[in-house]
């Protein structure tokens, strides 16, 4: 009994769950399809990051919630729900995306539609102050193109041109 005198001690200080890490919302900008995959159309949202979150941090959220797919039904998913992001790097103002198989594999396909997946993982990721390019990476290798009609073995640059306000 001594035991539990000991451990309903008022005196001795509660214990405490591991320690959540502070979180801030964050409003983002995400690109999404129109429904003839022309153009992007823009689409607002607000999530929860760690505070004081790296943009790398903050960059997979993004690509998570891109990957989710719009909330405004008048809009299109631009990337299949399957693919995972493994990793993210920024240096000189190139985001480094490196994408498991998926993103390929589970394609839906036609250039249309390669054309919005690129497109709008670029402009939703160059949204960031911090980044004007985007290189993307499938299994950490650098490819070709996706799934045949955009060449993506360089960094590319944000489209405006393709976003419809």
């Amino acid at each position: 009994c001594e035991k539990n005198k000991a451990e309903n001690n008022p005196n001795k200080p509660p214990l405490t769950p591991t320690q959540q890490k502070e979180t801030v919302n964050e409003e983002i900008t995400l690109y999404f399809g129109d429904d003839q995959a022309e153009y992007l159309i823009p689409e607002q949202r607000i999530v929860q990051v760690e505070k004081n979150a790296s943009d790398e941090k903050l960059v997979k959220v993004i690509i998570d919630e891109l990957i989710a797919g719009p909330k405004d039904q008048s809009l299109r998913p631009t990337i299949p729900p399957e693919p995972r992001l493994l990793s993210v790097e920024i240096n000189n103002k190139i985001a480094t995306l490196n994408f498991k198989e998926e993103i390929r594999t589970k394609h839906w396909g036609g250039s249309a539609g390669e054309t919005m997946t690129i497109t709008s993982i670029v402009n939703t990721v160059t949204e960031l102050n911090s980044i004007e390019k985007v290189q993307i990476l499938i299994e950490g290798e650098v490819q070709d193109s996706l799934i045949g009609h955009w060449y993506i073995g360089e960094p590319i640059e944000r489209s405006e041109e393709i976003i419809k306000r």
